[in-house]
C-alpha cells in the first residue's frame, strides 16, 4: 500500500528482474479495444508522457516498493523527461480491491502527466469492478488537499503513515472530455457504459 514519489535527476536504466517482471504480456496502447486485458490483469503498470498515455504493461507479479528501492531508483532508473509510471495491483488477500502501490517520475514530470496516469487507474478499477483503491502517501509533496481534490480520503488513521482509500462501490467517477480524448479513450467507454462493455463493441457489431 504504498505510494511513493520520487523525483531524480537524469538517465535512465532499469534492473532485469523488472523487465523480466513484464516478460511476454502485450502492453495495452488502446484501453478500448483492448480493455480485456485491463480487466483480467491483477498487476501492471502505467506509463504516461508528456500528458499523454504510453502503454499500460501488465506484470507477472506486484510491484512493492521499500527504501531499497526508493534508494535504487534515485541512483539508477532516472527520468530526464516528462514521464510517470504507476504500479498497481490486486492484493491476493482482497481481490475486490486495487492497491496503488509506487510512483516514479523525475525532476521534468508534469501534474498533468501523473494525473493522466491516475485517471487510467480510476478506469481500470471501473473494469474490474474495484470497490476501492488504496495507498499510503510517503512522498510529503502530495499534499491532503491534493489526495481530496481527487477524490481520496484519509484511512486507517490509527496506522503509521499516510493511508487513503479512494472508494467508488460501484459509483465510478466521470472522466473529463479532454481527457478521454489525450487517453484514447471512448466517450461513452467512460461515462456511461457499464464495465465490461467498449466503445468498439457497440459502434462496429459483428455481422
Amino acid at each position: 500500500m504504498d505510494l511513493a514519489i520520487d523525483k531524480t535527476g537524469s538517465g535512465l536504466r532499469a534492473p532485469l528482474v523488472y523487465r523480466m517482471s513484464e516478460f511476454a504480456l502485450r502492453p495495452v496502447t488502446d484501453p478500448d479495444r483492448q480493455f480485456t486485458q485491463l480487466e483480467r490483469r491483477s498487476h501492471g503498470r502505467i506509463v504516461t508522457q508528456a500528458g499523454q498515455l504510453e502503454a499500460v504493461y501488465g506484470r507477472w507479479l506486484p510491484y512493492h516498493s521499500n527504501l531499497w528501492r526508493v534508494w535504487w531508483d534515485q541512483r539508477t532508473r532516472r527520468f530526464p523527461s516528462d514521464r510517470c509510471e504507476l504500479y498497481y495491483h490486486t492484493p491476493w488477500s482482497s481481490p475486490g480491491f486495487l492497491t496503488l502501490s509506487y510512483v516514479r517520475s523525475g525532476p521534468r514530470t508534469s501534474l498533468s502527466t501523473f494525473y493522466a496516469a491516475t485517471l487510467v487507474l480510476d478506469e481500470i478499477a471501473r473494469l474490474k469492478h474495484a470497490h476501492a483503491i488504496v495507498c499510503n502517501v510517503t512522498n510529503q509533496r502530495i499534499s491532503p488537499r491534493l489526495m481530496q481534490r481527487w477524490g481520496w480520503q484519509a484511512h486507517c488513521n490509527q496506522w503509521s503513515g499516510r493511508h487513503y482509500i479512494k472508494r467508488f462501490y460501484g459509483q465510478y467517477p466521470a472522466i473529463p472530455d479532454a481527457w478521454i480524448k489525450r487517453l484514447r479513450l471512448c466517450p461513452r467507454l467512460a461515462k456511461t457504459l457499464p464495465p465490461r462493455q467498449s466503445c468498439s463493441t457497440v459502434e462496429q457489431p459483428l455481422t
